[in-house]
């Protein structure tokens, strides 16, 4: 983590993205984000950046679009997508430390207005981790002239409801099913539970104790907040009609917020999994950040990444008009998120997560044996040198910029950005892309 204030390295970093820093190789083909966001007709985009230690920095790009468009400002709400979810879950949670709600119990102990088949056992655990086994379904929303339905309705699949009804399909924690079905039975369920509105009882649980001022699960919020609300734009800059569509599925994608108070839920989340947050304890947080199926990379409400030294838990998220990211890395103690008003982002969200990756990695490569550094031939034009340098063992393929590899168990590295597994063997090194291993052999000194 470069210990500098955000406020003066940020808007730097975003005015050279890398293009390409997705290949892992740093590239000469570099743009600032007004550029990227021309380029891709973004109208709008938020990003903030926060740490442990209180520093932080916040600013708008670009304009919100719709009628009468204004600057994009560190306060423009938009709408947070799939990180509804990742909200969602810490409500649930702190549910789960009141007494309300048992992580492992039947879901049906607690329903009242819905429910599934007789026979069929599912657990909050389940829904938050997407493993409950529930049919898919991606909640567009509503557009403003049309019939907007009851969370039951969507349940049932029943008219005016867009999409079909929620059903049990899989084997209850048998594999991991990504769907909004899981969370819109969630958003049954807490409401079931506690007698009150979805969106009261996420402001009175999360958003009031965080501080989350800009930030409500209310879809009348954005009508109460005009010249501070982003609206959404299709590929190619098309504005979605009336500026965004109205989810009754809140829990799943409904969430109106900016990104400096999405960074407030991450950092708080970091507190509580380090036992030092007043709303979570330290168990129901690890609980959350750890995968909830083996091999898996999704806990409570929470996309893991676990690359050693690049270490981040988040969620992203894509609605109608909209993509997003809010990303922590836990063991630098700093968050970035970014919002915008438009679907054509993914290269736009890659540069800036990758940008992120790089400054919060805290990797430290093993120190090498003295015998696996040098120079190694895959093909006569295709060298490969090995380094050993303060940040780790670096690599530099036929003459590119190096990069610094990733430390595996059992002595073996990873490429930061590539399907790449590298392995020292004798005078061989072994690297395994796509299930093939290819050997490079060591030369001597002369040769070089």
């Amino acid at each position: 983590m470069k210990d500098e204030e955000p406020a003066l390295r940020w808007p730097g970093l975003l005015d050279r993205l890398d293009r390409h820093g997705a290949s892992g190789l740093p590239s000469p083909d570099v743009a600032s984000l007004p550029e990227l966001m021309d380029t891709y007709r973004i109208p709008g985009a938020g990003i903030a950046v926060a740490d442990l230690d209180g520093r932080s920095w916040a600013a708008g790009y670009g304009t919100t679009g719709g009628a009468a468009p204004v600057p994009v400002r560190g306060d423009t709400a938009f709408q947070a997508c799939s990180i509804s979810k990742h909200v969602a879950a810490f409500g649930a949670l702190r549910l789960v430390a009141d007494g309300v709600l048992d992580l492992d119990a039947d879901i049906h102990d607690y329903l009242t207005a819905w429910r599934l088949p007789a026979g069929v056992t599912v657990t909050p655990r389940q829904l938050l981790a997407h493993t409950a086994g529930l049919t898919y379904n991606w909640f567009r929303g509503y557009g403003p002239d049309e019939p907007t339905p009851s969370l039951s309705q969507t349940l049932r699949g029943a008219a005016p409801a867009n999409t079909p009804p929620v059903r049990a399909a899989l084997l209850p924690g048998s594999r991991f099913r990504y769907s909004g079905s899981h969370y819109a039975v969630l958003q049954r369920l807490m409401v079931d539970v506690t007698g009150a509105a979805f969106d009261d009882l996420m402001r009175t649980l999360v958003l009031e104790p965080l501080a989350m001022r800009d930030s409500s699960y209310d879809q009348g919020f954005p009508h109460r907040r005009p010249g501070s609300v982003a609206a959404g734009h299709h590929r190619a800059g098309t504005p979605v009609p009336g500026g965004w569509q109205t989810l009754p599925e809140m829990a799943g994608g409904g969430l109106w917020s900016t990104p400096a108070d999405l960074l407030r839920l991450e950092l708080e989340l970091a507190r509580a999994a380090a036992g030092e947050s007043a709303l979570l304890g330290r168990d129901l947080a690890t609980q959350m950040l750890t995968p909830q199926l083996p091999g898996g990379s999704y806990g409570l409400g929470t996309e893991l990444h676990d690359t050693p030294g690049h270490r981040k838990f988040g969620h992203t998220g894509e609605n109608v008009g909209y993509t997003c990211f809010s990303f922590a890395w836990p063991d630098t103690g700093a968050a970035v998120a970014v919002m915008t008003n438009s679907e054509d982002t993914r290269e736009v969200l890659t540069a800036i997560l990758t940008t992120a990756d790089r400054e919060y990695a805290t990797a430290e490569a093993a120190t090498p044996p003295d015998d696996v550094t040098g120079r190694y031939l895959l093909r006569d034009d295709f060298p490969l040198d090995v380094t050993a340098t303060d940040d780790g063992l670096t690599l530099t393929a036929a003459g590119r910029p190096p990069v610094v590899l990733l430390p595996l168990e059992g002595g073996r590295y990873r490429h930061p950005g590539l399907d790449l597994e590298i392995g020292f063997r004798l005078e061989l090194m072994e690297l395994r892309q796509e299930g093939v291993t290819q050997t490079a052999t060591r030369i001597a000194d002369d040769r070089r």
